[in-house]
């Protein structure tokens, strides 16, 4: 049976530790709390606000009054035998029966132990804490601020961004000290650190439209945003920084070639405004403004690198903003121009059919007001692009080669020649068109003479191997001859394994290649054909005579894939 028994007499030490009580080696009690509810069994914790003690005993019979006090167990509770004072023991109780022991447990030992661990629980915690608040401040990003006379509609959350890659965030935005301006805070991403330090520039891109400029039309709808020009490499860190109020003037790209265009008027001309070449992009004007002297305007210009070379000594420039109203006796023509250059300007550019040399970083130009009526018509084939800057590092050195002997006319000796280009080879060997190595039947005996790279050499110097000749067989032919002396050592010699066997099966974008880089040719593909004899180049590309026997090459593999020769009916790229 269980039941609650309250002893009013009982007087067990609360001193601070749990005791255990137990009768015949069997639990006898367990601790009820204010809640009437058993606590854990088998003990009677210490409860400094407690002034009775309740019990739950469980047994076979009624022991509950064999709990007894101190003063008849003693002190320890190790001693059965009851003091000489001891009322005497009910009826019910049979004295036979062994008195019940009190056995008292400390416990202290093991709430010490469970003490301990929570300390260590607890520095376990501190270092956890202080290892996330150190992740947390590593991949937060530098925090910025800077400085703008207004925020022009900016607010926490908008972007910092450069090329339209996100690279910050703005986190808060204030007055400053003064109240003449507002502080942004702007919250760098870690891999953008470096971007933000001395030298580097912040603005806020918004719409702006005027009469001759417009720009930031993508934050119309959408958000407004930060961007930055960085700064230098390896410059010192920065947080703060004083904003600019407009995009800073256009930085050329690297590679650039800059030029300066020299005017009458204005003409609406604007930073960033593009250059054209044929209705394409090639530059942008980066500055315009008054000559130190006031006479002129000037117009601070940048060619792209993969166009500097569309750029020589004759080319011409002419103002395309807005648009022109031309009335006469015919009618009237409006010519106009794109809606951005209406807005921004535009400058075109042409190059005569027969360019001359390239320019160099500070040519100065004039700028026209309209186009001649001829310069639209110039079609001159220039090398470009990707493809020449690849090819162009290594483009094969031709040497000019003439070829003299004598004939006899009306019984006096008359001098001949035929001038063309060679290809000196790395095995000593020379490349070029058979024309140029053997001379025609009607020469006379021992006047035959070989001059290259400044060395004349006699018909007996030279091995020319056997092969068709311009009497016996068609001259669009390309030969191979050796010579006895060797090459002076300002000759540049090309691989013999950069030279195909035979020209490629379809035709390909190809250089004519030159001494002078400004002086190679480019031809298109597509102004090229198949023919019996090799490749027929296009009658609309302009090539001087004086390119006869020039080594061309492939825009694709850098390789020499053949020879052009140049007669009265046709030019023809004849396989090596």
């Amino acid at each position: 049976m269980l039941y609650a028994a309250a002893l009013s007499s009982m007087d067990l030490p609360l001193d601070g530790t749990d005791r255990q009580v137990e009768y015949d080696g069997r639990h006898a009690a367990g601790f009820v709390g204010h809640d009437d509810q058993t606590k854990r069994s088998g003990a009677i914790p210490f409860w400094p606000s407690l002034d009775r003690l309740r019990v739950v005993c469980l047994d076979e019979y009624d022991i509950g009054d064999l709990f007894r006090s101190a003063r008849y167990l003693g002190s320890a509770m190790s001693d059965p035998t009851p003091s000489t004072d001891a009322p005497e023991l009910p009826a019910s109780i049979d004295a036979g029966v062994p008195f019940p022991i009190a056995k008292v447990k400390s416990l202290t030992e093991v709430s010490a132990g469970f003490r301990s661990r929570l300390w260590w629980l607890t520095v376990l915690c501190l270092f956890v804490s202080l290892g996330l608040f150190w992740y947390s401040e590593q991949g937060s990003g530098e925090l910025i601020a800077i400085d703008f006379s207004d925020s022009y509609g900016l607010k926490p959350e908008d972007r910092l961004k450069y090329h339209g890659v996100e690279i910050g965030s703005v986190e808060k935005i204030e007055l400053n000290r003064d109240r003449d301006g507002v502080l942004v805070h702007v919250r760098m991403t870690p891999q953008s650190r470096s971007m933000a330090g001395e030298g580097a520039r912040f603005w806020i891109v918004r719409p702006l439209v005027s009469l001759d400029s417009i720009q930031g039309l993508d934050t119309i709808l959408g958000a407004k945003y930060l961007a930055i020009e960085p700064s230098p490499t390896g410059a010192k860190s920065a947080a703060h920084f004083k904003g600019l109020e407009s995009p800073p003037m256009v930085t050329p790209r690297d590679g650039s070639l800059e030029i300066t265009l020299d005017a009458n008027t204005r003409g609406g001309l604007e930073s960033n405004a593009p250059i054209l070449y044929r209705g394409f992009r090639i530059g942008r004007v980066l500055q315009v403004g008054f000559a130190s002297d006031a006479r002129t305007v000037q117009a601070r210009c940048a060619i792209d690198s993969e166009y500097r070379d569309l750029v020589r000594r004759n080319s011409k420039f002419w103002n395309r903003s807005g648009w022109r109203l031309d009335i006469g006796l015919t009618g009237i023509k409006l010519d106009a121009d794109t809606l951005a250059q209406m807005l921004s300007g535009g400058i075109e550019m042409a190059t005569p059919t027969e360019p001359d040399r390239n320019v160099s970083t500070g040519h100065r130009f004039k700028l026209y007001e309209k186009a001649e009526a001829d310069w639209n018509t110039w079609q001159p084939s220039l090398a470009h692009g990707e493809a020449w800057n690849r090819v162009a590092a290594k483009m094969p050195q031709p040497v000019r080669l003439a070829l003299r002997w004598q004939e006899r006319s009306f019984g006096f000796r008359k001098n001949q020649q035929r001038l063309g280009w060679c290809l000196p080879l790395d095995d000593g060997s020379v490349l070029c068109l058979t024309e140029q190595i053997i001379a025609p039947t009607s020469a006379l005996p021992n006047s035959t003479l070989h001059e290259l790279a400044g060395l004349s050499l006699a018909s007996n110097k030279v091995s020319i191997p056997l092969g068709p000749t311009p009497e016996n067989g068609p001259t669009a032919t390309v030969g191979r001859f050796s010579i006895s002396e060797p090459f002076p050592p300002e000759v540049i010699r090309w691989p013999k394994s950069m030279v195909a066997s035979k020209l490629p099966d379809q035709v390909c974008d190809a250089f004519l290649s030159h001494p002078d880089p400004s002086s190679v040719l480019a031809i298109d593909a597509a102004r090229l054909s198949v023919g019996e004899s090799g490749w027929i180049v296009d009658d609309l590309v302009a090539i001087d005579r004086d390119y006869h026997g020039i080594p061309v090459v492939s825009a694709a593999t850098s390789q020499v894939i053949g020879f052009l020769s140049i007669s009265k009916n046709a030019r023809v790229i004849v396989s090596p």
